[in-house]
């Protein structure tokens, strides 16, 4: 079957085996067989049999990927660093974040991950990890797909799985540094980082005529106010807590989380700042389940000390991302109509708070 399909695929053309390239995304491009065939090779994982294209991701990194040793995602075409070409980061940083995973806490993910640095397979360095179990939703087609007792039992165990990533702690908060191809703790602290990061998120919504000045106060306001306050406990933080970054499935008579990817974004810092993204989901969803969803975590051990003061930043933050990436001056979506970020950020807050 494998033979006469390698057949099908390769043509002789002047004595010469030709293995047509495939487009599996605009970003990844062309990839031929004989590519997938030697990564996998590279890698000790048995012979290529076939490759896929994965329709859902904002990015089109992604393709399944079969061989005689098993299902895989292969991932392409790395993110750059800083908004440089910089393949170094975004691969070894994720391999570095699931191992920690992996080695630290019993949360599902996708290990072993197998990374691959050098360039001359594909133009780029790529990252090979096991197909996780289970069926990949978001908060919106989980309605059509699993009846209400699921979706909550899913929801708890989003909460649940949370707390237990979180049992992976470190000295300090801190991010991947491709230069030392290490852990690189933020010398100012946590506080000044998430500062930062937001204060470079408004500002380029301003420059972008999304951001008003009011809400520009606003944030400022809301910097200051974290300024004197106690340091909350440094765990591990994936920032991207969402259904569309989990596979999930029923096991045991009970619905649960399967599996983690996308460790783009991990890093080490509060332990409450994911919690924000998936309550959020919900809210804009089925809003009972954002309650369900926290009051799992919490159970799981979920820290909610000291975390009402800070809540206000953390929401903004985590909010101004969404806002700045997907509200155009000339084209907002409808969710932002009748809004200024402030006052869509305020409605998540509000309620965030009452369950907090």
């Amino acid at each position: 079957m494998q033979r006469s399909r390698r057949r099908r695929l390769r043509r002789l053309r002047g004595g010469r085996l030709i293995d047509p390239p495939r487009i599996y995304s605009e970003r990844l491009g062309g990839i031929s067989d004989a590519q997938f065939a030697a990564a996998a090779a590279r890698l000790g994982l048995g012979d290529f049999i076939s490759a896929e294209p994965i329709q859902h991701g904002l990015f089109g990194q992604n393709v399944f990927l079969t061989t005689t040793e098993g299902a895989f995602v292969f991932r392409g075409a790395p993110h750059w660093f800083r908004g440089q070409r910089d393949d170094r980061y975004q691969f070894a940083k994720e391999a570095l974040f699931i191992r920690l995973v992996h080695d630290h806490t019993s949360a599902p993910a996708p290990w072993p991950c197998h990374y691959d640095p050098a360039s001359d397979i594909f133009g780029w360095p790529y990252l090979v990890m096991p197909r996780m179990p289970g069926d990949c939703l978001n908060e919106r087609t989980i309605r059509k797909a699993l009846p209400p007792q699921a979706r909550r039992e899913v929801a708890a165990s989003i909460g649940a799985t949370l707390a237990e990533l979180q049992r992976l702690t470190a000295p300090a908060a801190g991010d991947y540094d491709p230069d030392t191809g290490a852990l690189a703790f933020h010398s100012d602290g946590y506080r000044a980082h998430l500062i930062r990061s937001i204060t470079g998120v408004a500002k380029g919504a301003e420059a972008a005529g999304v951001m008003t000045a009011a809400d520009m106060d606003w944030t400022r306001e809301l910097a200051l106010g974290v300024r004197d306050l106690p340091a909350r406990p440094v765990t591990f933080v994936h920032g991207d807590y969402k259904l569309d970054n989990m596979t999930v499935l029923e096991r045991d008579g009970a619905w649960r989380v399967a599996g983690l990817f996308d460790f783009h974004t991990a890093r080490f810092g509060d332990s409450a700042f994911d919690i924000v993204r998936a309550a959020c989901a919900y809210l804009d969803t089925e809003p009972a389940l954002a309650e369900v969803l926290i009051e799992a975590w919490r159970v799981g051990g979920g820290d909610t000390a000291g975390l009402a003061p800070w809540l206000p930043l953390y929401v903004a933050s985590e909010r101004s991302s969404i806002w700045a990436g997907f509200v155009k001056r000339d084209a907002r979506p409808a969710w932002s109509a009748g809004h200024n970020f402030r006052s869509w950020a305020e409605r998540y807050l509000e309620q965030l708070a009452a369950l907090i």
